[in-house]
Formats: structure tokens, C-alpha cells, sequence
């Protein structure tokens, strides 16, 4: 089994083919959809203890139903459009999609939450980073077209170019304030007419 491994990944020099050999090799069709659900219905199976204590029948039981799915998906027995293996790929990169955003969206909300000190109107901003971040990653899948002025917005340039502005204006902003969160909060009291 070793020297095939080793013939198959001959002449591999870079990242990309050894992951199109990867591929050939089965690691999508039968090696990773097999440790997904091994991993999945041990743990499920280990956690709710339905089958006792017994370490050895949680693995057995997990590498059954593991092998049950991938095995007819390679066997090609599967009726069309009911390959389990072909379902799970197609819909976790769109989960993993989803998972992202999510993290992303808390990221944001973590920054600006309501109740930090220093950041006035905090829920706002959290408000807006998170309508900031779908429409962001909507742009990105191609969901909507900006609109107008907006779809200068849309060239990787005009981007990396407001982003640089940004930053250089932030850093310029926190080196000659004397209390930056503070003349913030000033101001945003001005702005909103707060006390």
C-alpha cells in the first residue's frame, strides 16, 4: 500500500497538487466524508451513552454507519440524486459559509457592544457592522449589484484604498488626541444632542 501512496505523490511540488492528487487519491469521495461521520456518531453516540459505557461498541457502531454511507457512494449503488457523500459536500461548504459570517457578524458586535465603555451608541454601530458584513459577503456571492455612486465601491482598488485611508486617519486620530475615546464620546453627544 506504501509504495502506491508514495507513486501516487511523485512529481508533487507545490500545495495545489498535492491537493488535486489528494482528491484523486479519494479524499473527498470516501476519506473525508468517512472521519466526518465516524467523528460525528461516536460523539453522539459516546455523549448520550445510548449504548452503554462501552468504548469498543461506540467505535464499532460509529465505523459501521461510517462505512454504510461512503461505501455505496464509491460503489456507485446510490440512486441518482440520493448520494448521501455528494449531499454532505455540496451543503458544507455552504455551512461553513454561514458559520463564518456568523463569527464574523460577532466579531463585530463584540467591538462595538452596547455596554463597553468609552463607545457611545454602541448598539448602533453593532447594528450597522453586522448590516455591514451581510451586505459585504451578499456582494461577495454576487446576491445583489451595488447601486449608483455605490458600485465604485465594488473595485478591489477604490477598497484597499478607503481601508488604507481609514486606518492612516484612525492612527493619525489616536496619536494626537489626548483622551481618544473620550473626544469620541464628545462628539457623539454633539451629534445626537445627548448629555
Amino acid at each position: 500500500m506504501l509504495p502506491v501512496v508514495l507513486q501516487t505523490f511523485t512529481g508533487v511540488r507545490n500545495v495545489p497538487d498535492f491537493l488535486i492528487q489528494l482528491e484523486q487519491f479519494g479524499l473527498l469521495d470516501a476519506i473525508l466524508p468517512f472521519i466526518l461521520i465516524f467523528a460525528i456518531v461516536y460523539t453522539v453516540i459516546r455523549t448520550t451513552k445510548v449504548l452503554g459505557d462501552k468504548k469498543g461498541i461506540h467505535v464499532m457502531v460509529a465505523l459501521v454507519m461510517a462505512l454504510l454511507v461512503v461505501i455505496p457512494h464509491v460503489m456507485g449503488t446510490y440512486p441518482p440524486g440520493r448520494d448521501v457523500v455528494n449531499i454532505i459536500n455540496s451543503a458544507l461548504p455552504n455551512v461553513s459559509l454561514v458559520i463564518v459570517i456568523i463569527v464574523a457578524a460577532l466579531i463585530m458586535v463584540g467591538i462595538f457592544r452596547p455596554n463597553k465603555e468609552g463607545i457611545p451608541g454602541g448598539g448602533i454601530f453593532a447594528f450597522l457592522s453586522v448590516i455591514g458584513i451581510i451586505y459585504i459577503f451578499g456582494l461577495s456571492a454576487g446576491w445583489w449589484q451595488t447601486f449608483g455612486m455605490l458600485s465604485i465601491l465594488a473595485n478591489p482598488d477604490i477598497q484597499a484604498l478607503l481601508v488604507i485611508i481609514l486606518v492612516f486617519a484612525l492612527v493619525i486620530f489616536l496619536i494626537t488626541a489626548d483622551s481618544p475615546l473620550e473626544d469620541v464620546g464628545n462628539a457623539w453627544k454633539k451629534i445626537t444632542g445627548g448629555k
